[in-house]
């Protein structure tokens, strides 16, 4: 039960940052020109999206090794999600505009949350693997 609560969640979280940038944290408008921001939009929607469908396999699937590495896969794409409004793409420049203000901290947020939540979903899909106490046992022999 948790297991597929925690996936509920990594399955909002990548909505979020899917859709966000364009509706509840809205980067700057394009009218005439395409600025950083409506770049940073258009890969948190394809990353989100990704994040989301890899939520729905956690949902769906019971396979413990599938799990661990649709876990794994959801800490990459909550990185990338904090990753593209900060250093990979960016937002604007001027610290006045809207998606400086707004966006970037909500991708951030959005992105912590994911990798919070993702760690989580492995460390459950790691300790059902081997068994209640097999994973504090595993870190005692190394």
């Amino acid at each position: 039960m948790k297991n597929k609560v925690i996936a509920v969640v990594t399955v909002v979280l990548g909505l979020t940052a899917a859709i966000g940038p364009r509706t509840i944290f809205p980067v700057c408008s394009a009218a005439e020109m395409k600025m950083k921001c409506y770049y940073t939009a258009q890969w948190e929607l394809v990353v989100g999206i990704i994040a989301a469908i890899v939520g729905v396999g956690l949902i769906l699937i019971n396979d413990k090794k599938i799990r661990t590495l649709l876990s794994a896969l959801e800490i990459a794409l909550g990185a990338l999600i904090v990753l593209i409004p900060t250093a990979i793409v960016g937002v604007c420049s001027s610290p006045m505009m809207h998606c400086v203000s707004l966006t970037r901290p909500s991708l951030i947020v959005t992105g912590v949350l994911e990798i919070v939540t993702a760690t989580v979903s492995l460390y459950f899909a790691v300790e059902n693997k081997f068994g209640k106490g097999s994973v504090k046992v595993a870190q005692l022999e190394n």
